[in-house]
């Protein structure tokens, strides 16, 4: 595409910002008009507020009424919910109503934006070296964060580092491989932190941090290690996946929260240490709010009860005593299905009886919480998210602001166990990372001499328990550990619960949904236009 001479380059945005690396909104100023781009460019302050709009282009699962989660064995949603993304549940990635149909095009017309602002910015004579080096930092960030997204997506990508104008745009791009994008991303995001700073001044809260870049780069490395990808098990992906992680955890620049659900309920910041990126929301009438709270709240409470928590994610979380449901000794019993378990059953699944906004919910059959219209189709609503002190049903007009975390210091220990113990088995510090999250909610430490498969099979069960509903995890998990075509094609559980005359309860498993995944859907297909458009996009992915 051509170059406008007036480009916007966001510096008026009143949408969505997000909030990065235990620092608070940035943006909460008075917006500036548009301006020229002969103005921007001879002017160091704009050109530093200029980046401000590339914050827009990371992800927030509050963005729609499903969760990423809702594609998952973790989440159901209702009736019709679930029809927004009945794609990915046959496996039907072509379908023209597929969510995910314009992740191609936006992507890479976001990744033109910043490749533009870069090359301008590498010769702007109005910047000094180390505003030079600020800038290009995050926009440097951002475009590795958007090639994650896609190479992990359609695998191979076209690759395109400079701007480009309409004639050299006509040249129809080739893809690189795969492992060349994970190598150009990783190395990207190392170089952004080289440039980029631990700290901002107070009015600059919020922007990218050295230590940010630095931790999602463990996310990149750790999909590039994983069995999707390193088909061979070469160690040494391994290692540098745990490498990256532990460099991460000796910053000391992040901490676990001490409350589990203050992760995602506090509305400041600057309280909240674990948080490493987050999609962040003011609260503003017609700014930045979004509905989550009302959408998935218990009908009984004038919520709608739109994505909810499977019996298969139920039973993931241990007893309190550390033993699975099914393990000898565990003390689980099947007319009391919820007592005595992990605390964070608790702070993220609401079930029958338990108490939520002063009251018990209702879930057996005629209860206040199961409407004969859409009612939760597995018996449990969600918790993790939803702040109990917000009334939603006091003003229509005011909405919820909690953040959207895409990104926390739990998943970079997470993130570090299971590349240790894939690189040189349940050594010590991988006990040690594992455990610091289970002792934040009171959970017993791992049990000593487990073998390497056990331990995998225990750090698997912790992601999926500890990071339950957040960002894509649970689905790329399931896809770069190539376990998708067992977990993500079966059907998916929940249960009835009938409330006997003496006041006891009964539970019954029934089916909640259902899922299909196969080979092909490891990979998006490349677009059909896409292809139409350049043929050098062939081959098509495998099985489509």
């Amino acid at each position: 595409m051509k170059f406008n001479k007036n480009i916007f380059f966001g510096l008026a945005l009143a949408g969505t910002l997000i909030s990065v690396s235990c620092q608070k909104d940035f943006l909460d100023r008075k917006p500036l008009n548009l301006v020229s781009e002969e103005t921007v460019w001879n002017d160091p302050n704009l050109i530093k507020l200029s980046v401000n709009e590339f914050y827009t282009f990371l992800h927030t699962g509050f963005a729609t009424t499903y969760l990423p989660a809702g594609i998952t064995d973790d989440l159901q949603l209702i009736g019709p919910e679930e029809r927004k993304v009945s794609t990915y549940l046959t496996g039907d990635f072509l379908s023209t109503a597929f969510p995910e149909r314009n992740l191609w095009k936006d992507s890479y017309a976001q990744i033109r934006k910043i490749n533009y602002f870069i090359n301008r910015a590498e010769t702007a004579s109005v910047l000094n070296e180390d505003d030079k080096k600020l800038v290009i930092g995050q926009a440097r960030f951002m475009r590795a964060y958007l090639y994650f997204r896609l190479f992990s997506s359609f695998k191979d990508v076209p690759l395109i580092l400079k701007a480009q104008p309409i004639e050299e745009a006509e040249e129809k791009p080739e893809k690189v491989t795969h492992k060349d994008g994970m190598t150009f991303i990783s190395s990207e995001l190392e170089k952004a932190a080289q440039e980029l700073p631990s700290t901002y001044s107070k009015e600059e809260w919020g922007r990218i941090t050295k230590e940010a870049a630095l931790a999602f780069r463990t996310r990149v490395l750790l999909w590039n290690a994983s069995p999707l990808n390193n088909v061979d098990n070469d160690k040494n992906a391994w290692v540098e996946a745990a490498n990256a992680a532990e460099g991460v955890i000796k910053t000391g620049k992040f901490a676990l929260q001490k409350e589990y659900e203050n992760v995602f309920l506090a509305k400041n910041i600057m309280n909240t240490p674990e948080v490493i990126l987050e999609f962040r929301y003011n609260g503003l009438k017609g700014e930045r709010q979004h509905n989550f709270d009302k959408n998935n709240s218990p009908t009984g409470y004038g919520g709608r009860g739109m994505n909810c928590p499977t019996q298969d994610l139920v039973d993931s979380y241990e007893m309190a005593n550390g033993k699975t449901i099914h393990e000898a000794g565990s003390g689980y019993d099947k007319n009391n299905p919820y007592t005595d378990r992990d605390p964070r059953f608790k702070k993220s699944i609401l079930y029958n009886g338990v108490v939520f906004k002063d009251r018990p919910i209702e879930t057996y059959n005629n209860g206040k919480d199961m409407p004969r219209l859409n009612p939760t189709p597995t018996g449990y609503y969600m918790r993790k998210f939803i702040d109990e002190n917000f009334d939603y049903n006091k003003d229509a007009s005011i909405a919820s602001s909690t953040n959207w975390v895409i990104m926390r210091y739990a998943e970079v220990l997470l993130n570090f166990a299971e590349a240790k113990n894939e690189a040189e088995g349940p050594i010590a510090s991988v006990y040690d990372a594992v455990n610091a999250i289970r002792k934040r909610v009171g959970m017993p430490e791992l049990p000593e001499g487990l073998s390497q498969n056990q331990m995998r099979e225990r750090i698997y069960r912790e992601r999926r328990v500890e990071l339950a509903f957040e960002d894509h995890i649970r689905y790329n998990d399931l896809k770069r550990w190539k376990t998708a075509e067992k977990n993500l094609n079966k059907s998916v559980r929940g249960v009835t619960v009938i409330k006997n005359t003496d006041g006891s309860f009964a539970y019954n498993e029934k089916l909640a949904g259902q899922r299909t995944f196969i080979e092909r859907n490891y990979w998006l297909p490349i677009p059909l236009v896409e292809l139409g458009v350049n043929s050098n996009l062939n081959p098509q992915n495998p099985g489509w």
